[in-house]
């Protein structure tokens, strides 16, 4: 009898040949493992992405540093609802990510330099305010406030950038976390005394004693901050109630007080002035004009008095009536400028006056002032700025005009590519050679610079 274990060793030992599998069976077994691999890395880059949010706080905006040589700073992350301390991203451009994200925002230290922060700008940056300041070796540092532009992940988009080569580059800077000017809140203006004490202003107020971290609001009883100015460790402040809206937050004002405030400190005391201007309330819109020059401060009253005083604290005193007073935040009104020998100060045309003029008046202390023959310019005034040295330079609805010898003589500047659309907001001197001025029309994303004392002017995008 056959053992049957021979059969079946037999035909294991037989060779096989196994049957092919259906057509495209092996093409359908390659797809499924493409997608299940390409599942692993979504996985494996989510769970990388965690980790990396876990690392800065939070993810608010994907590659805000766009040039591989530039460096992110240290981060921290404002709880939703706080005000202070409280910086904004250098970076205006979000991902669809952190878009819906809410309010959780990434925040960069990145403060005033000598050289650089180490961030950009964010893209289609919109200049409102500039201000420059000393680095105590020679060199100049200015920073510029304004809105980051669309996209922004959300309604804080108020962004800084700052610059040691005056315009010719510039990088990020933190911001307070807050709006554009909006009834009583957020901020337009800036000023830094030095390197590292700065205020953020209009109509709300900020301030910083870090170059631009961290920021701290301060609280202004409810009242809008229309003009300050910084000087030292000091800064002095005009505290008003105003109706109007928007960037327009410094018109239909009707009630003025000076306050005073120094680095460090979050509280702003009223400034003692003689009785009859502590509270200046008027029955119809008006406006006041700051300025500091030499440690001494002057403010121009909606009457047109004006008032003198010290800017580290004591008493003020008036000094004296000025031809005109300021007008209701319009462009044409009454401007005042100071250096350390003069004030002069623009009024409108006088009576038989013809032509595109305004009336220049000059003056020592503010007690006593003379007239200089009318300046031909075109548009409204709306800033003006004197150097030691004789160099004056004043911005109008339609360009800018400097003078040589002290306001003498003006004559209008030439501009690179023609005036801006609606002309400039804002001019100042830094140096006798060195000033900026900043375009009315914000969406430019530039501010303008000379370094020939006014007679040339170039623009300077506030770009990466």
């Amino acid at each position: 009898m056959t053992d049957p274990r021979d059969q079946l060793d037999d035909w294991l030992a037989t060779e096989v040949t196994p049957l092919r599998p259906p057509a495209g069976t092996l093409d359908q077994i390659r797809r499924r493992a493409r997608r299940r691999k390409s599942r692993q890395l979504v996985f494996a880059s989510a769970a990388c992405a965690v980790v990396l949010g876990g690392a800065i706080a939070a993810p608010q905006i994907a590659g805000s540093l766009r040039a591989s040589h530039q460096t992110p700073v240290a981060s921290q992350v404002s709880p939703p609802g706080t005000q202070a301390p409280a910086t904004r991203p250098t970076s205006g451009t979000a991902s669809a990510a952190s878009q819906s994200a809410g309010p959780i925002q990434l925040q960069q230290r990145s403060t005033l330099s000598a050289t650089t922060s180490g961030t950009i700008p964010p893209r289609h940056f919109q200049p409102t305010s500039v201000t420059f300041v000393g680095t105590g070796q020679g060199g100049l540092v200015g920073a510029v406030i304004g809105q980051a532009g669309p996209p922004c992940a959300t309604a804080d988009c108020t962004s800084l950038a700052g610059t040691s080569s005056y315009g010719a580059h510039w990088y990020g800077v933190s911001a307070p976390v807050a709006p554009g000017p909006s009834g009583d809140a957020g901020v337009s203006q800036l000023r830094f005394a030095n390197m590292k004490d700065g205020w953020a202003f209009g109509p709300a107020l900020y301030e910083t004693t870090g170059g631009g971290w961290p920021w701290q609001q301060v609280n202004t009883g409810g009242q809008r901050v229309i003009d300050l100015e910084a000087a030292g460790q000091d800064a002095l402040a005009i505290f008003a109630t105003c109706a109007g809206s928007g960037a327009s937050y410094a018109s239909d004002c009707t009630s003025f007080a000076l306050y005073e405030g120094s680095a460090g400190s979050t509280t702003f005391s009223p400034v003692p002035v003689p009785a009859a201007y502590q509270h200046m309330s008027t029955s119809q819109p008006a406006s006041a004009e700051l300025v500091i020059a030499a440690g001494t401060g002057y403010l121009l009253t909606p009457s047109g008095a004006v008032l003198s005083g010290p800017v580290s604290g004591g008493a003020w005193t008036l000094a004296g009536q000025a031809p005109c007073a300021p007008a209701a935040a319009t462009p044409g009104g009454a401007l005042l400028a100071a250096d350390a020998q003069q004030l002069l100060l623009t009024c409108p045309p006088q009576a038989g006056v013809a032509g595109d003029q305004i009336a220049l008046y000059t003056s020592a202390t503010g007690a006593s002032w003379q007239l200089v023959d009318p300046v031909p310019v075109s548009g409204g005034p709306t800033s003006l700025s004197l150097a030691v040295g004789g160099q004056d330079v004043l911005a109008t609805t339609s360009g800018l005009y400097y003078s040589a010898d002290g306001g003498k003589t003006w004559r209008a500047a030439s501009l690179d590519g023609g005036a801006p659309p609606g002309g400039f907001s804002y001019v100042g001197m830094t140096t006798a050679a060195l000033a900026v001025a900043v375009p009315a029309q914000a969406s430019l994303g530039e501010v303008y610079v000379t370094t020939d004392g006014g007679r040339t002017w170039s623009p300077s995008p506030i770009a990466a």
